[in-house]
């Protein structure tokens, strides 16, 4: 992972513990960039989503063109 993607998800993960229970989109993870002056394309906040979902820290919900991303719990 380089710094700035350390960067990125590292903002995302913060920004879902402080909300823990809201869904995350990619608008939101977009605005969030756009705040912490990190290129806001879409494709990067998708892709993002998409890893921590990997790395089982999200989870996804969802048809595709609705998809919204959940912090995973211990219990999930």
């Amino acid at each position: 992972m380089t710094g700035n993607q350390t960067r990125r998800t590292d903002a995302l993960l913060s920004e879902a513990h402080r909300n823990p229970h809201g869904p995350i989109k990619t608008g939101s993870v977009m605005r969030l960039y756009a705040r912490l002056g990190i290129a806001p394309k879409r494709a990067t906040a998708r892709g993002d989503l998409k890893t921590l979902a990997r790395q089982g820290l999200l989870t996804e919900h969802g048809p595709s063109h609705q998809r919204h991303y959940a912090l995973r719990t211990t219990h999930q």
